[in-house]
């Protein structure tokens, strides 16, 4: 599975053009952007079993659909069959109950989706442009020429162009020309270095013909955030050094008292949303605790079953562990404030004391992704494409500091997204 689904991306993408006036850049990736929607309302209504017309209006509302639109969301849904509806004598929407596949299906869905939408050559090459750029740095030729060869794509090369002039319209991709003339590529949500340094490592990367290898590796890496160096399978480790000296990839490193190292590998892209919403790693601390982690599971003398367990336990409890190896094997977290080394259960043994819970939930993420296969992966895609929901509570206190809502309206929308699904209040929900 990509690191970047196409349902990840067309409800990114969704999201974004709904800030920018109606224009020939977003009317061109309409059908992407109805995607979006239909994946926004349905990860909203999935578990909810039967709701009301009014508070499926709400859920439209919420994501920003009139009644025109989110008239057209329903009926796609219907068409998929995720929902049935239940209408009056004239037609107008009295309850919907969902069938909404689980949130890993729901991902992998796209493609059909998108034969439904028919969506089309220049869609298909948005999103792939959107994609390897989001990956890493490109050179213009290199990411038109990925794009004019995917599929739904393939050999239409104007379409590529096309796509590329809407995604440098929209802010999603940067084209920044190079000293010799050659033009460079990528997404400045993620890549956010600047133009010289991304532009830099780009060129190096094409003139020593190592596209291709650097694309294979980030890849691995951004499906397996934290991988030991000494893992990596998708390439030499002399282009996993090469990749780090152009900070490409990051290498955390973890040393422990007993003079042990190895080093952890991560993308630019931790918590750095390809549409502009996070501000990633600065500090370095989740790295780090990602990396310690990981560290325990495959390193240490007295190994970490699963991490993730590990690192809920100490989240929920504050402390967790109780080894020998806990009082060697993190110094280096000590240093930086996320935890400190207390005595454990019996004399010899230790365990850590939670200080930056906050470190821990963004690792924790991390780690619950990482340890994911198959289903688990798309679930934890699905996950990521729904960063961007406000939750119901989020939105009611956004709407309860705005003077200028009708109070009337404001009232009603509170309410109707309050409202408890039907077969839920009869003890027959899911």
């Amino acid at each position: 599975m990509s690191f970047l689904t196409d349902a990840e991306l067309a409800l990114g993408l969704s999201r974004h053009l709904s800030v920018y006036q109606m224009g020939p850049e977003r009317a061109a990736l309409e059908q992407l952007e109805f995607a979006g929607w239909v994946f926004d309302v349905a990860f909203r209504l999935q578990g909810s079993t039967t709701s009301s017309a009014d508070r499926v209006k709400a859920i439209g509302l919420d994501v920003g659909l009139g009644p025109r639109n989110l008239r057209d969301v329903i009926e796609t849904m219907e068409t998929l069959g995720w929902i049935t509806t239940v209408r009056d004598v004239d037609r107008q929407l009295v309850s919907i109950t969902e069938s909404i596949p689980a949130a890993g299906d729901l991902i992998m869905a796209a493609p059909k989706l998108f034969r439904v939408l028919m969506v089309g050559p220049v869609e298909f090459a948005a999103l792939t442009l959107l994609r390897t750029t989001t990956l890493q740095p490109l050179l213009e030729q290199d990411a038109l020429q990925t794009a004019a060869t995917a599929d739904g794509v393939k050999g239409h090369d104007e379409e590529a162009d096309a796509a590329l002039r809407h995604l440098t319209h929209t802010g999603l991709v940067r084209r920044v020309i190079a000293d010799d003339g050659r033009e460079v590529l990528y997404n400045p949500n993620v890549w956010t270095q600047g133009d010289d340094s991304v532009t830099k490592a780009a060129l190096k990367a094409a003139d020593a013909r190592a596209t291709v290898e650097i694309t294979a590796l980030l890849e691995e890496i951004a499906l397996n955030p934290g991988m030991p160096e000494t893992h990596v399978q998708s390439t030499e480790a002399k282009w996993v050094d090469f990749a780090v000296s152009q900070n490409l990839v990051q290498r955390s490193v973890i040393q422990t008292s007993e003079d042990a190292e190895r080093g952890f590998l991560f993308t630019p892209h931790i918590r750095r949303d390809p549409f502009g919403g996070t501000a990633g790693d600065a500090s370095g601390h989740v790295r780090q605790l990602v990396g310690s982690m990981v560290y325990a599971a495959t390193f240490a003398k007295y190994k970490l079953h699963s991490p993730g367990e590990f690192l809920r336990a100490l989240i929920n409890r504050g402390v967790a562990g109780n080894t020998s190896n806990v009082g060697t094997d993190y110094p280096m977290l000590e240093k930086a404030g996320v935890v400190k080394v207390v005595d454990g259960y019996q004399s010899g043994r230790y365990r850590l004391q939670l200080l930056q819970p906050e470190v821990a939930q963004d690792a924790l993420q991390m780690l619950n992704a990482r340890e994911g296969t198959g289903t688990e992966r798309a679930d934890a895609a699905a996950l990521r494409a729904q960063r961007s929901y406000r939750h119901v509570e989020q939105e009611r206190a956004r709407l309860a500091l705005t003077s200028d809502v009708d109070k009337i309206e404001e009232a009603r929308l509170i309410a109707a997204l309050r409202e408890v699904p039907v077969n839920r209040m009869m003890g027959g929900g899911k």
